[in-house]
């Protein structure tokens, strides 16, 4: 079944060799999609190759950094072009000194912003006719050009960001980041052999994961997926775009930080030398509570956990040997509250503790974890805590 319009990116590892561009320009041709756009990165390790060299050169400005290691990205993109047209293919280079270039950003050369505004406007008026017409743009990956001309970069993993944001603008019913691996699993296979394939993780889900050390899409690049827009990581040997891999479901609420709150919960404190031991005795006694945060003091380990039973559970981790003593609060809310530019904003958790302390709320606890920040206070401040941070997210 031919599909609408999707863009499909290649790694560096997936271009290595002029063996496996002519894999992937094949993969591109026959792929059963109307509309359809390329992003590439630079042949297997020449970034880094160029980044080394300007290292060694010494005194090179950002803008002359950012001039020479575009071309990794920029040649690769001609050869993939060619071999694109090689099998009758018609297929346009976007490189960034051209005029239908698509992203345009600040000038902070080597890791710059999209302007978002001014990108949609570009890919509408210049790419999406391209690709309505028949061709197939082929889009050099982790770059971009500020308003003066000059060609900056997106940073590391940039490509990723080349691809849901162009799909992004044009309004793509599909992104497919091609990958080595057979999509995503649930470890690096270098270190667990038995790591399994996970056919669909939810946007949360992926975000945590990339964040904290998988490098299979950069975890920034996915604030611009679209509700509706399916998202992808394939295989390089798949024989089919269109089907397989792993699934990356849903998207974030951009426009505010998504809040949850959760009432009712009980903190215990246990005082106690703060190991793996006295940690894995602990969880044991919650006896599969739901656990909502953990901290841990200089000699004391925290856990918030749902009410039930308090006094059952309180009893049994102080019969546990190596806990000196224990206490507990009850009638304790939980303000979480998500968002994925809390990872590149620094100051999140102060403006966040600046909200409740304007509006004279005691914070009893802080946890985070990647983008998330867990604000743990007295329960009957749960309405008025979400109304403080409403009113910074607005603001």
């Amino acid at each position: 079944m031919v599909q609408s319009r999707v863009v499909i990116k290649f790694g560096g590892a997936d271009l290595a060799t002029g063996e496996k561009i002519a894999v992937a320009a094949r993969m591109v041709a026959e792929a059963p999609y109307r509309e359809k756009l390329v992003v590439v990165s630079a042949m297997g390790k020449t970034t880094d190759s160029l980044v080394i060299t300007v290292k060694q050169l010494g005194g090179v400005t950002d803008e002359d950094y950012a001039e020479i290691v575009s071309m990794g990205e920029r040649t690769s993109a001609r050869i993939f072009c060619s071999a694109l047209r090689a099998r009758g293919v018609k297929a346009e280079v976007i490189d960034p000194t051209g005029s239908e270039w698509p992203i345009i950003t600040d000038s902070c050369f080597r890791d710059s912003t999209p302007d978002e505004e001014k990108t949609r406007a570009q890919a509408q008026a210049q790419i999406a006719p391209m690709m309505a017409d028949g061709k197939i743009p082929v889009v050099c990956g982790f770059l971009g050009r500020d308003e003066n001309g000059r060609v900056t970069t997106l940073g590391r993993g940039g490509s990723d960001t080349t691809a849901l944001l162009i799909a992004n603008c044009i309004q793509a019913n599909e992104i497919i980041l091609v990958k080595e691996t057979s999509g995503i699993l649930s470890a690096d296979p270098r270190i667990v052999p038995n790591a399994r394939f996970l056919c669909k993780l939810n946007i949360h889900e992926a975000f945590d994961l990339m964040q904290g050390g998988a490098k299979i899409v950069k975890p920034e690049a996915l604030k611009y997926k679209l509700p509706d827009q399916k998202l992808r990581v394939v295989s390089f040997g798949s024989p089919n775009l269109a089907e397989g891999g792993t699934e990356i479901t849903g998207s974030f609420k951009l426009n505010s930080p998504e809040t949850e709150t959760h009432a009712d919960l009980i903190s215990i404190n246990v005082v106690c030398e703060v190991n793996s031991d006295n940690l894995r005795e602990a969880f044991a006694a919650l006896e599969g509570k739901p656990i909502y945060g953990v901290s841990s003091g200089k000699q004391s380990i925290s856990i918030f956990t749902s009410e039930g039973d308090a006094a059952a559970v309180i009893n049994r981790l102080h019969n546990i040997n190596g806990f000196k003593a224990i206490s507990h609060r009850e009638n304790v809310g939980l303000l979480q509250v998500s968002d994925p530019t809390f990872i590149d904003s620094p100051g999140s958790v102060a403006r966040i503790s600046t909200a409740l302390s304007r509006a004279g709320i005691n914070i009893l606890e802080v946890t985070t974890s990647k983008a998330t920040i867990n604000v743990f206070i007295e329960g009957d401040k749960l309405k008025s805590a979400r109304e403080a941070i409403e009113n910074v997210s607005e603001t």
